[in-house]
């Protein structure tokens, strides 16, 4: 028989064969990270801690030492449990100046994505990185570089933790205002490098959204999309409630759509016992009645703007003739309704009529806004693409045709590409306007400049040059431009076959 030393229904630690706390950072483990900083897992008195370095190549350059100092001090201001904490900015042996900051043991929003959570998981998600961002924005700061890899979700509870502060900015910052962000996130007025506030945060925040939770919350995302400021939500407090009535609203359409179902088996049953309760008659010759009450109808082929003239202008009673599909059918007769006709059927019919016409406009109502914000985001998109043209021709540097050219070139094929990627988004009714539309935008973009620098010197040879230590380099940045161009070139081609 077994016997126990202590009661088995005592709490206890496991003893462990070695115990020990140091205050000094120990058991350093470097994570993966992207840009001009460096991260270290390492503990301190049994506690977990992320660290925050710059990276050798920049540790001594004061603008990045100031990029460093102004995240720390940003996110000491913030204390929220969906933002990582920041606890002190301290000299770490072996490692430098760095941000000692809160551990999380967890995986970005792109990582989390894979493991297809279930659908409140991805609700709860978005709605504590919403209330992250709001919380950022009530202490004037804004983060300027939301995307999923700056969202970790923990393992354990799938709690949001918001990340990455290095590019953030605050009003009470004076330095360090040039424009920052990643580009695949980035809203209109940052790529155009102009004006941004707290709009900016969100319309990234449309792009997670869609990502996140996809085909549900679509006239959120068409609003945070808005390439103009002032279209979009004003705050994460007035996006948090549209994504409450679309949630409401979700749970109404399905009674509402029950409702409907009784009310049109009802309607059939109706019109079924008033046809038997009729006194049957001997079959007399059709003699059309003065007072039947005729239908207008669609001829041969009606477009969608006779349909709806017709429908809301008619002064009688109509009847439309429909499939199951909604669409009008060719050379149907007319439509006799004869006034003994239940009104309900002649009531069904209208609304049946009104609700495909809705439909239509709607879609089409949609389309053109999509349309409409392809274009105006393009016009941001191409003046960003030939910036560094630009600065060529306004810089002091030798100007020569063979440069210009060459980023005329590589300008052309960027705004081409970004030309691509927003027609494959657009419906198809419309992706034909957008591409006739940004060509002719390109177009006169090429033909402005050789307008107005008509006499920048063309240098084909070095036989040309009296300098030659101007010619090489020329010749050198050309080279390297034209190796761009054709990559950019090839990039293309590749997206024009994927559209096509």
């Amino acid at each position: 028989m077994i016997e126990y030393s202590a009661d088995i229904s005592t709490s206890g630690f496991v003893p462990s064969s070695e115990y020990f706390v140091s205050g000094q950072f120990s058991d350093f483990l470097e994570l993966p990270s992207r840009g001009y900083c460096r991260l270290y897992k390492a503990q301190r008195n049994g506690q977990w801690f992320t660290l925050k370095t710059l990276k050798p190549e920049v540790s001594d350059d004061p603008v990045y030492q100031g990029m460093l100092e102004k995240e720390f001090n940003l996110m000491m201001q913030l204390n929220h449990p969906n933002i990582v904490r920041v606890y002190s900015r301290e000299e770490i042996p072996s490692v430098g100046l760095g941000i000692v900051m809160e551990y999380v043991d967890g995986r970005t929003l792109e990582e989390f994505l894979t493991e297809n959570p279930t659908q409140s998981a991805r609700e709860s998600v978005a709605r504590q990185l919403l209330e992250a961002i709001g919380y950022c924005h009530g202490k004037q700061i804004i983060h300027r570089d939301l995307k999923p890899s700056n969202v970790l979700v923990t393992y354990n509870g799938n709690r949001v933790k918001l990340i990455d502060f290095g590019l953030s900015d605050s009003d009470s910052y004076a330095v360090l205002k040039e424009p920052a962000y990643t580009k695949a996130y980035a809203a209109p007025e940052q790529l155009s490098c102009g004006e941004i506030d707290n709009r900016t945060d969100l319309y990234a925040f449309g792009l997670i959204l869609k990502q996140l939770i996809p085909n549900r919350y679509g006239r959120v995302v068409r609003k945070c999309l808005q390439p103009r400021r002032e279209k979009r939500y004003a705050s994460a407090e007035e996006v948090a409630a549209a994504m409450a009535s679309c949630r409401k609203w979700r749970r109404v359409i399905p009674w509402g759509m029950a409702a409907m179902a009784v009310i049109a088996v009802l309607s059939v049953f109706s019109l079924l016992h008033f046809s038997k309760g009729e006194t049957t008659e001997p079959m007399q010759p059709s003699v059309e009645s003065p007072s039947s009450v005729r239908d207008t109808v669609f001829l041969a082929e009606p477009t969608r703007t006779q349909a709806a003239e017709s429908a809301h202008n008619r002064t009688s009673s109509h009847a439309y003739e429909d499939n199951s599909s909604g669409t009008y059918l060719k050379d149907k007769p007319l439509t006799t309704v004869s006034s003994s006709e239940d009104p309900q059927a002649v009531v069904a019919r209208r609304q049946r009529t009104d609700s495909i016409l809705n439909t239509i406009k709607q879609k089409e109502n949609q389309e053109q806004e999509s349309l409409d914000n392809a274009i105006y985001n393009f016009k941001f998109t191409i003046d960003s693409m030939f910036k560094l043209v630009d600065l060529y021709v306004k810089s002091d540097e030798v100007k020569t045709s063979n440069i210009l050219r060459d980023l005329i070139y590589i300008a052309e094929y960027k705004a081409k590409i970004r030309e691509c990627q927003i027609r494959r988004q657009l419906p198809k009714s419309k992706r034909n306007s957008f591409f006739n539309y940004a060509t002719d935008q390109i177009g006169a973009k090429k033909k402005s400049y050789t307008q107005k620098y008509p006499d920048i010197p063309y240098y084909p040879n070095e036989q040309q040059v009296r300098e030659p230590e101007i010619y090489q380099p020329i010749l050198e940045q050309s080279k390297k431009y034209q190796e761009e161009g054709r990559r950019l070139y090839k990039e293309w081609k590749r997206q024009m076959s994927s559209i096509q």
